[in-house]
């Protein structure tokens, strides 16, 4: 697939984690969207935060590397009561939105509710109706698993979802 080509998009779509990141590579084509490849980045309890940031930005690098897609679609930061988790998440996303800097690939950032709402047409939908729903809209024989791979997935939908109906941002 050639970058230019407006018919066929292609992007990759990351739920970030430090200890699990899921990812989706889904192309749009014409009314369908298809899965090109999706599954878990997933890290040991024996790794330093540094080992596992390298290792996450490694592995996105080379997603963009063997996929060539025209945009990346991380979840945005949430906060959580422990700071400390907030700011990891900030580390993953950072070492995502790096790989994706040092190839010039778009990045955008989507809110879990907004997800939800895109996907579900809920906001406040849970993860398991999110899994299901996404199963649904790709026609897959199964529901993806893990949660963080049917959360990627979903970030995938939403933005393509943003393309054909940009005015419900």
């Amino acid at each position: 697939m050639r970058a230019e080509d407006r018919s066929c998009i292609r992007i990759i779509a990351i739920d970030p984690g430090i200890n699990i990141t899921g990812y989706g590579v889904l192309e749009k084509r014409a009314d369908e969207i298809i899965v090109l490849d999706a599954g878990i980045i997933k890290n040991t309890s024996r790794q330093s935060l540094a080992q596992k940031l390298a290792r996450i930005h490694s592995v996105i690098g080379e997603l963009i590397d063997r996929y060539l897609p025209r945009g990346l679609v991380l979840e945005d930061v949430f906060y959580h009561k422990n700071i400390r988790s907030t700011l990891t998440l900030g580390e993953v996303r950072g070492v995502c939105s790096l790989a994706a800097a040092q190839r010039d690939i778009p990045v955008s950032t989507y809110a879990a509710r907004r997800v939800k709402k895109a996907v579900v047409g809920n906001g406040a939908a849970d993860k398991s109706q999110v899994q299901r729903m996404v199963q649904v809209l790709l026609k897959l024989d199964e529901p993806p698993a893990p949660l963080d791979v049917s959360d990627a997935l979903a970030l995938g939908i939403t933005y393509f979802h943003d393309l054909i109906f940009p005015s419900e941002k």
